[in-house]
């Protein structure tokens, strides 16, 4: 909406042409986008999301980001960073409530690495 762009690759465009050093955008089942410039390309990590049994989104969002940034906070990499993140999200989607399903970090990073990721749609 703060771009009047549609396309995720063109949104990502428009926010690295204007000096962000990354993006990251979190789009819900689809999983998640994580994007920056090396040389004069845009790479980017796609993410999918985890299969759990959804009550309410209420708080996915801020969960993603609060483990994308533990997990940048614990020197992982960009993409680490974004699983932790998605199971963070997972993890709330499967309560009821903002905070439901976190109990711990290790408790999410063991989620993280037993999760089944959904199936990814075509870019």
């Amino acid at each position: 909406m703060m771009c009047k762009l549609h396309d995720r690759r063109d949104v990502i465009a428009f926010f690295l042409d204007r000096g962000a050093g990354h993006t990251v955008f979190k789009m819900g089942a689809e999983g998640s986008s994580i994007a920056w410039r090396e040389g004069g390309d845009i790479r980017e990590i796609r993410l999918p999301a985890f299969q759990v049994p959804v009550v309410d989104t209420t708080g996915c969002g801020d969960a993603y980001c609060a483990g994308f940034i533990v997990g940048l906070g614990q020197g992982w990499s960009l993409e680490e960073a974004g699983r932790l993140g998605t199971a963070a999200a997972g993890l709330v989607a499967g309560g009821l409530g903002s905070d439901a399903g976190i109990v711990d970090l290790a408790q999410t990073v063991a989620f993280m690495r037993s999760a089944t990721p959904l199936p990814r749609t075509p870019a």
